[in-house]
């Protein structure tokens, strides 16, 4: 095994094509399915233990977290995700999150998949995709003679105790799952990692750490930036000016996919000599930035004997005060990741048929 320290970028376009097609029409799956504010439908279906269970059944003290996937059989992504699902199961619970997953997969093929990963929450077999055609999640890609017909659009759902939408989170390439740190952070829920960095500057203080330790190809984490300005001083936001906005700068790498830096909102700065207006932050906020291993098979081959992965760069800023603006900053930063292989073993001929 050996670690890896990336250095060029590869870019790759993912494509969710359809089974027996060579160009299915593109569909928008942030707009399937009930939205955020929305009442997700009451359903009844069978785990991989025999037990049946409802909606309602479900919810922990402060809800549930409903996925949706593929399959427990043959998709790979699917299956990791699950083994993610499972390590985080008692950070979830301590967040008052119940956790269900629904599969088109026959409970045989449910049960196998979890005797053999040991998955000790429900893994809920929708046969027949009733339940996955009443939340309008079917993927309609999938020619309807392909035994891969039925599944859904992967996704997740995050809901109240009474059924209410109040997060969702659907990727475009089917490849790509957000990792539940990943989600918490987005729901503003998180616990900071415990190999966070602390870094100071003359101008702010600043920890950052990686969402995940652990990751594989199509995983989508996090990379965190919480950041004390110095009393006095502020650093810019994005806005209509042309000071240096404060961002990560992660350097390219090959199989290494970026997001936009997210911003929380800012205030606005009144430097009254100029009587100028700008964007800031001068309180404590935020960055986040996105990042996924490229799950094609040119990077999963790439990362298949690789263990570590190095991810580096930089944060920019430039600070200012009420009388001076400083020179613009770079800070390096470095985080370091495991890789986690993809689950690829298939079900025994036993619990095969669906």
């Amino acid at each position: 095994m050996r670690d890896l320290m990336l250095s060029s970028v590869v870019l790759v376009v993912l494509s969710a094509t359809a089974f027996g097609q060579s160009a299915p029409a593109r569909i928008d799956v942030t707009k399937l399915g009930p939205q955020v504010g929305e009442t997700i439908a009451n359903f009844r279906l069978q785990d991989q233990r025999g037990a049946m269970w409802t909606r309602d059944g479900l919810m922990g003290p402060n809800g549930l977290m409903l996925v949706f996937s593929r399959s427990a059989d043959w998709c790979p992504y699917c299956k990791t995700q699950l083994v993610e699902l499972q390590s985080r199961l008692p950070d979830l619970r301590k967040k008052g999150l119940g956790l269900a997953v629904v599969t088109y997969d026959s409970p045989a093929i449910l049960a196998d998949f979890s005797r053999r990963r040991s998955i000790t929450f429900p893994l809920l077999s929708d046969s027949g995709s009733a339940t996955i055609k009443t939340f309008g999640i079917l993927n309609t890609t999938v020619d309807p003679t392909s035994t891969n017909y039925g599944i859904p659009f992967p996704g997740t759902f995050i809901v109240n105790r009474r059924g209410v939408v109040t997060a969702r989170f659907f990727e475009e390439a089917y490849q790509e799952r957000n990792t539940v740190s990943s989600i918490l952070l987005k729901l503003g829920d998180a616990d900071r990692a415990v190999d966070a960095q602390q870094i100071t500057t003359d101008h702010m203080a600043m920890t950052t750490y990686v969402s995940d330790q652990v990751v594989a190809p199509g995983s989508l984490f996090s990379i965190v930036a919480d950041i004390t300005p110095r009393p006095g001083m502020h650093v810019y936001a994005p806005g209509n000016h042309d000071y240096k906005v404060v961002a990560f700068r992660l350097n390219a790498q090959p199989f290494l996919q970026m997001r936009p830096v997210r911003y929380p909102a800012s205030e606005i700065y009144v430097f009254k000599p100029l009587n100028e207006r700008v964007e800031v932050f001068q309180k404590p906020f935020r960055l986040t930035q996105d990042v996924s291993f490229d799950a094609s098979p040119d990077a999963r081959k790439a990362l298949a004997s690789v263990e570590n992965v190095s991810i580096t760069g930089v944060l920019e800023y430039q600070a200012c005060d009420d009388t001076t603006c400083y020179l613009s900053k770079a800070v390096p930063v470095a985080y370091s990741v495991k890789v986690r292989q993809l689950d690829t073993e298939r079900a025994t001929p036993a619990g095969a048929p669906r």
